[in-house]
């Protein structure tokens, strides 16, 4: 029993002194990857896909290298690491994102793919010069994606918001409206270019029990590309006094509703914000007429003025 309880203490002692002794730079936490996968299952020929994935070590107490290996036999050429194939992760820095791109060439046969991105954590050059030890730790990336003959164009709405504006003025006759500017988050779900194809402001006073004013967006918005995430904006004209109103909003694509919900919309006394309102796209159609209609009149008399002289002179010549 003597015997026995002797071995355990110098066990016991031998791991004290290891763990006392040993540089702090030698021992490494632990390493892993989020998400673990690269997926998408609607790609289409000559599109582009991006997905990020975050490098994540438990305690940063030294510079590594994260060395990344694509192994994907069929895709190979279709895959870049955007950071490169060696990124560095900094010591204190716990997160660092990387960035796998997908190519679609224009010749991708309409099938499923497979691979895997292998990441390796070593010493950078400083401390393999130093002789500094380190524990080498890993992750997989599993790819899986599907090249797809068809066209998906839909969306997600992630977030909104709508500025403060200035109500609208009067210049001679003309009455150019105030301009509501409606930002939307939009998240591209499909793989073609697109972006909502309209937005509905139905404006109440500020109990909601009284619609005041309906208005949609005047132009059209700016697309998105497959796969990104990016803020689309829609300019709504309002011709509502300065003052607190409820506006109920509508995010159309096509005749599909994406989302739907309210909002306080409030809006200032003319020139209280330094933004610029609306020019001649937010006159209503009579005073748009009421400006195009003397210039086309005059170009009209100008151009049948140039035809009869012309007229003159070649009867004159003959």
């Amino acid at each position: 029993m003597r015997k026995k309880l002797v071995i355990f203490c110098s066990a016991l002692f031998t791991l004290g002194v290891i763990f006392l002794f040993t540089p702090l730079h030698n021992i490494q936490a632990g390493f892993g990857i989020t998400p673990p996968y690269v997926r998408n299952t609607s790609l289409t020929r000559n599109s582009t896909y991006e997905q990020q994935i975050l490098l994540v070590r438990g305690d940063p107490t030294t510079d590594l290298n994260a060395q990344i290996v694509v192994d994907a036999p069929e895709i190979q050429d279709w895959i870049e690491i955007v950071e490169g194939n060696k990124i560095l992760l900094p010591r204190g820095v716990q997160k660092i994102p990387m960035t796998v791109r997908v190519k679609v060439p224009a010749d991708a046969k309409y099938q499923d793919y497979n691979g895997k991105i292998r990441i390796r954590t070593l010493a950078t050059d400083d401390q393999v010069a130093e002789g500094v030890v380190s524990i080498s730790l890993g992750a997989q990336v599993d790819i899986s994606l599907t090249v797809i003959d068809k066209i998906i164009q839909d969306f997600k709405v992630r977030r909104i918001s709508v500025s403060d504006l200035n109500e609208g003025h009067k210049v001679g006759w003309l009455y150019f409206p105030g301009k509501i500017q409606f930002v939307i988050l939009t998240e591209n779900t499909g793989n073609v270019d697109i972006a909502p194809s309209r937005v509905v402001f139905r404006i109440f006073d500020r109990t909601g029990a009284v619609l005041l004013e309906e208005t949609k967006n005047t132009s059209k918005l700016k697309k998105i590309a497959p796969y990104a995430i990016a803020e689309t904006f829609a300019y709504l004209p309002t011709k509502l006094p300065a003052g607190s109103y409820l506006a109920r909003y509508s995010i159309y694509n096509g005749e599909e509703l994406k989302q739907e919900g309210e909002l306080n919309l409030s809006i200032l006394p003319y020139g209280t914000l330094q933004t610029a309102g609306y020019g001649f796209l937010g006159l209503s159609l009579a005073h748009k007429i009421s400006v195009l209609l003397p210039i086309f009149s005059f170009l009209i008399i100008t151009l049948y003025l140039i035809y009869n002289r012309r007229l003159r002179v070649k009867k004159s010549q003959s």
